[in-house]
C-alpha cells in the first residue's frame, strides 16, 4: 500500500480496526503511528465534548424553571396568588329593578356560579309596603322559563336586602317581584 493512499486512510482506523492492509502500513510507518495517535486525540477530545453537551442539555431541560431569575419566580408566583385569591368582579351581573312607573328602586346582582349554584343579592328602596310587606321574587332565563327564587320582606320604608341561592347552569336574564299569592301582579321589574 502506498504511503498517500493509507494517509488518507487513517480516520478510517479509528471506527474499524479490521483492515489488515491498512494496519500493516501503519505498524511499519512511523509518520502514519504518529499521526493516527493524534487522530485518536483529536476524536476522543470531539467525543468526550459532544456527550457533554448531551449531558448539559438534558441536565437544563430536567430544571429549566431554576434557570429563571428570582425576581421572574417570584413575579410568576405572585400574579397566580392574585388570580386565585382576588375576588373576580367580572362574573358580577348587575340588573336595575324599576317600579312600574320606571323609576330605579333597587338592583340585583348575580355573583359567580360554583356549578349548581349561582348567588344573588337583592336590595330595593321604595317598594310599596304598609307596614312590614313580604314579597315573591321570580327569575326568568333566555329560556322563557321562570322560577319562584323566594319571599323576602321589605321594612315599613320600602327597603330590604336580601340574598338567595339560584341554580346553577341557567342564563338568569330576567328578575320581577310580586305579591304572594298574585304572580301576574308585578311590583318591580329589570
Amino acid at each position: 500500500m502506498r504511503h498517500e493512499h493509507a494517509w488518507t486512510r487513517l480516520p478510517d482506523l479509528l471506527d474499524d480496526r479490521d483492515q489488515p492492509e491498512l494496519l500493516g502500513h501503519v505498524a511499519a510507518c512511523h509518520d502514519c503511528q504518529r499521526q493516527l495517535f493524534l487522530l485518536g486525540r483529536v476524536d476522543r477530545a470531539l467525543r468526550g465534548a459532544a456527550a457533554a453537551r448531551r449531558k448539559e442539555r438534558r441536565r437544563l431541560g430536567k430544571g429549566r424553571w431554576l434557570r429563571f431569575p428570582s425576581g421572574l419566580v417570584a413575579a410568576a408566583v405572585a400574579a397566580v396568588l392574585v388570580l386565585l385569591f382576588v375576588p373576580h368582579h367580572a362574573a358580577l351581573r348587575q340588573f336595575t329593578l324599576r317600579a312600574a312607573a320606571g323609576q330605579p328602586i333597587g338592583h340585583a346582582i348575580l355573583d359567580r356560579s360554583d356549578g349548581e349554584n349561582t348567588s344573588l343579592t337583592l336590595t330595593e328602596r321604595g317598594l310599596p309596603a304598609r307596614g312590614a310587606a313580604t314579597f315573591v321574587l321570580w327569575a326568568g332565563d333566555r329560556a322563557q322559563r321562570r322560577l319562584a327564587v323566594g319571599r323576602f320582606m321589605v321594612a315599613p320604608n320600602g327597603s330590604c336586602r336580601a340574598s338567595f341561592n339560584l341554580p346553577g347552569g341557567h342564563s338568569w336574564a330576567r328578575f320581577w317581584v310580586t305579591p304572594p299569592g298574585r304572580p301576574n301582579t308585578v311590583v318591580a321589574t329589570t
